[in-house]
């Protein structure tokens, strides 16, 4: 199969992925909802890396957003999400397996860029929100490196990596 082709497929897959489980696999709290998208980017990033991973986290979260009622937060959403995505793409362009020591480390940035990026929107968006939403977004960052943790440790188990990604780095 063309590599392009099947780069192409996976942005698709993973977009489609990070929309189902940050839009549905969400729990409502006081400002917004907690999800399990973040791990998805996660794992899209050290899977299929570059551009496309950062297409597929931006716009699979901005999607999420927009279906959720939160169109205000859409562009914060792309931008933060771009920023992660790309930090894990880096991180995983030469490893064989997605949970190494390093990928696990990168969900304590993340989280920090999240609650930083988040914080400084609310700011813009609604101040009266800034201040609640860390709690969730603790929680958030939290979950998600927990899932991710989890979801990698079974691809790894798979050796989905390189079976079904076609990823022979």
């Amino acid at each position: 199969m063309n590599k392009k082709v099947l780069l192409m497929v996976q942005t698709a897959l993973f977009t489609s992925l990070i929309f189902v489980f940050t839009r549905f696999v969400s729990v409502p709290v006081a400002s917004g909802y907690v999800h399990f998208g973040d791990a998805l980017i996660y794992i899209c990033a050290l899977i299929i890396g570059g551009p496309y991973a950062v297409f597929a986290a931006a716009f699979g979260q901005a999607l999420a957003d927009i279906s959720y009622g939160f169109v205000n937060y859409a562009i914060a959403t792309i931008l933060i999400k771009s920023i992660i995505a790309i930090i894990f793409a880096f991180a995983g362009r030469n490893s064989k397996k997605l949970l190494t020591k390093t990928s696990l480390l990168l969900t304590i940035p993340a989280g920090v860029i999240q609650i930083g990026g988040y914080f400084l929107a609310d700011l813009l968006i609604d101040r009266a929100y800034a201040f609640v939403d860390i709690a969730g977004n603790v929680i958030q960052a939290a979950g998600s490196a927990v899932v991710f943790a989890v979801f990698a440790f079974a691809l790894d188990r798979l050796n989905a990596k390189e079976k079904i990604f076609n990823k022979k780095d």
